[in-house]
């Protein structure tokens, strides 16, 4: 009877189909690198990778079993403070009044070794980097010279001004642009165009293709995996692409010395742990006046595995995390802090560019450089703070770095020698209270103690301004709930949004001391807005939307906020932020499915991206909408267009994959095994295009120059004519 109920309750079990397609698109890329010969630093490296994103996933674990019993990790509220006592401008915000004077890396030193009792585990999104798997922790020191101390200094061309909260997905009448979400704020990729050629990052190659319609001729490839350092191996992520510059970033590996003797198998064991202590991020810029023989001009660097990027005008932004461990050496600061490198040589940050908050817990740090691409082997400006960023937004004149926190990283009391959260929303006690007859009676035990406490996971912010690319740490702040990715934040006339996810949990610890049973009861799931000043205090919000929902996507525009929550069915919220101390919901419409992407189409219409439902919200195909937002009190789905059969997109996760061309009246994406192209008119959606691929939906692109549409994988380029969608011409690699 058992093996009968067994059975009958394993058939009711359906999987998500679309789980089902991204497993098996990551089976077969896997499948494919496998197939492949590679050198042994190749092996390693995939080996390596493979174990860094299972350490990850421990350590994740480890640190959920370690809440349950009472250890967290904790960010601190407190004010940010400058390692030693400068002459700097003051910044925008007060929060640098009270100096720290921490004058000398021993100082420095001794703050880090005081924190070696806490656990280096934070939350699980500060494992995860903006860019591709590829992107997890590497290596961070290169074994060149180092300078201590010295700041470099420079100049840089800004940009003209963004349009802050307005997505730069605006084509220009002959080509396509990578999608980004702040006009002015260039964001690099795996493929780009300028309108007269392509450029596509292929197996460590950077492939530049001259195009002039069908016609399609290979000019020159890059070896960007390779660099100055024999002893490192080098994985590039992404690129961008300014003018007659060619920036390509990637992480850089390097292996002990005491690796070199040992089998090939011990290496790939122990490399992820060697890999994720020598991490470093490097920005390679390349003269692009003969696209025939591209020229190196110039190297950049930092400590850290690669978080982000951004690039304003001639300006490039570096974002990275970097982990101290317990390996650091009192006579040698280039173990504990944060290095940048140029001209094959790393320099140790000087403490005036260090901040540190008051009581940090944490031995992280962010690390943020800026370069002129007009002369790369000199950074503008450096800075660095102890923290770990997870999500990063940029306009042309801030960086907000935000990193989320499963409510143990905001300040604590010591507990029985550990070290708990002071974020509690709710504290009961209960049970006897015994005399202790062993002490005469004078002191008591509590034997049958129970605790219970409410806990909110919250998200810390950390803002930079920016300036002719000069850095500064302006504030901090802190907010309720995490948040989806970069969209969940957003810059307008000064004022800063965002859009979180919160979650609750309860913890109840019954007993004292060393013996005390902790267990975990999950809580309540809401969703919040909260709008906040240059200071990053909250001066408006709305909380408690969508209860047991969780946010899937954001978008804003102008003075109107879009998100979507999904249980069962998708309510798409619309929210008036003309009075950022006042913001107010004006509509909420409810329909099955959800929009995992939203995207401003025009003044009145919102694009959305996402999978349709059934209404006991179990998720179905892929589904394009098209939502009137004319009246924001009264938004409606005004088309929508079923994808049956698909399951699967990387746009659904991926902004870049996408393109978006109101001119041009098309969207275009990777979908499962197939590139979908569709227009849209005002008699709503209609399939143009089902293109076969040769890489089933791996690192797909698609991009337009005037009347020809290009897609792009790891294998070749293939042009289309746009009239009919016929194939006119294939570049092979």
């Amino acid at each position: 009877m058992f093996r009968n109920k067994y059975k009958a309750d394993n058939d009711t079990i359906n999987p998500d189909k679309a789980l089902i397609k991204y497993l098996s698109v990551r089976m077969k890329q896997a499948q494919s690198a496998s197939e492949k010969p590679e050198p042994i630093h190749s092996v390693v490296n995939i080996k390596k990778h493979w174990l860094a994103h299972a350490a990850a996933a421990i350590a994740a674990c480890l640190a959920i079993l370690l809440s349950a019993g009472g250890l967290y990790l904790h960010f601190n509220q407190d004010q940010l403070h400058p390692a030693v006592n400068t002459d700097q401008k003051k910044h925008e915000s007060t929060e640098k009044k009270d100096v720290n004077n921490f004058a000398t890396y021993t100082e420095l030193y001794n703050l880090i070794r005081s924190m070696e009792q806490t656990a280096d585990f934070g939350s699980d999104e500060d494992f995860i980097s903006e860019t591709a798997p590829a992107a997890m922790p590497g290596n961070n020191m290169n074994g060149n010279p180092i300078m201590k101390g010295g700041g470099a200094t420079g100049a840089a061309t800004q940009a003209t001004q963004a349009t802050n909260g307005k997505a730069n997905s605006r084509e220009t009448d002959s080509h396509s642009k990578t999608n980004t979400q702040v006009q002015g704020v260039d964001e690099a990729d795996i493929v780009k165009t300028d309108g007269e050629y392509i450029y596509t990052l292929v197996d460590g190659k950077l492939k530049i293709v001259s195009v002039n319609g069908s016609k399609m001729k290979m000019l020159s490839s890059i070896d960007v995996g390779a660099g100055s350092d024999v002893k490192s191996e080098y994985k590039p992520l992404e690129f961008y692409i300014k003018d007659d510059r060619l920036i390509v970033l990637k992480n850089k590996y390097k292996i002990d010395s005491d690796y070199s003797s040992k089998p090939r198998a011990e290496i790939a064991y122990d490399g992820c742990y060697v890999y994720n202590r020598n991490c470093s991020v490097v920005a390679d810029v390349y003269d692009l006046s003969d696209r025939d023989a591209p020229k190196l001009i110039g190297s950049s660097g930092q400590s850290g595995y690669y978080l982000s990027s951004r690039m304003v005008g001639q300006t490039l932004y570096l974002i990275t995390n970097h982990n101290v461990y317990d390996t650091a050496v009192k006579d040698s600061p280039e173990t504990y802090i944060p290095m940048i490198y140029s001209k094959n040589k790393g320099r140790i940050i000087p403490p005036a560019d260090i901040y540190i908050s008051k009581e940090p817990q944490g031995r992280q740090y962010i690390v943020v450089t800026s370069v002129d691409i007009a002369n790369p082997d000199k950074q503008i400006s450096s800075k660095t703070v102890f923290g770990c960023g997870s999500t990063l937004y940029a306009s042309t004149e801030n960086l907000m770095i935000a990193s989320g926190s499963n409510g143990r990283n905001s300040g604590g009391t010591p507990v029985a020698g550990r070290t708990v959260p002071q974020v509690a929303e709710k504290t009961q006690v209960s049970g006897a209270v015994t005399p202790d007859d062993s002490a005469g009676g004078s002191s008591y035990t509590e034997k049958n103690k129970t605790t219970t406490t409410t806990y909110t996971n919250s998200t810390n912010l950390l803002r930079f301004s920016l300036s002719d690319g000069k850095i500064e740490l302006a504030a901090k702040g802190s907010i309720k709930g995490n948040l989806l990715n970069q969209f969940s934040m957003d810059e307008h006339n000064g004022v800063f949004r965002f859009v979180t996810t919160v979650s609750t949990h309860t913890e109840t610890t019954s007993g004292s001391g060393e013996n005390a049973l902790v267990t975990y009861t999950p809580g309540t799931t809401t969703n919040s807005l909260y709008t906040l000043n240059p200071k990053l205090e909250v001066i408006g919000k709305i909380e408690n939307l969508a209860q047991n929902e969780r946010v899937y996507s954001v978008p804003f525009s102008g003075d109107i906020g879009y998100f979507v929550t999904f249980r069962q069915t998708d309510p798409l919220f619309a929210v008036d932020l003309g009075n950022p101390a006042k913001p107010k919901v004006l509509s909420a419409l409810k329909i099955p499915g959800f929009s995992e992407y939203l995207h401003p189409w025009s003044d009145n219409l919102l694009f959305g991206l996402g999978r349709d439902a059934d209404l006991s919200g179990r998720a179905g195909y892929m589904k394009i909408s098209m939502f009137d937002v004319s009246d924001p009190t009264d938004v409606s789905e005004k088309n929508k267009l079923i994808l049956d059969g698909y399951y699967y997109s990387d746009a659904s996760y991926n902004h870049k994959a996408i393109v978006i061309s109101p001119e041009r009246g098309i969207v275009a994406f990777p979908c499962d095994n197939k590139y979908l192209i569709v227009s849209y008119t005002q008699n709503g959606f209609v399939k143009k295009a089902e293109l076969s691929v040769d890489n089933y939906g791996v690192n797909q692109r698609g991009l337009y120059i005037d009347d020809v549409f290009y897609v792009c994988t790891n294998k070749s380029i293939t042009a289309y004519s746009m009239d009919n969608y016929k194939k006119l011409a294939t570049l092979k690699f």
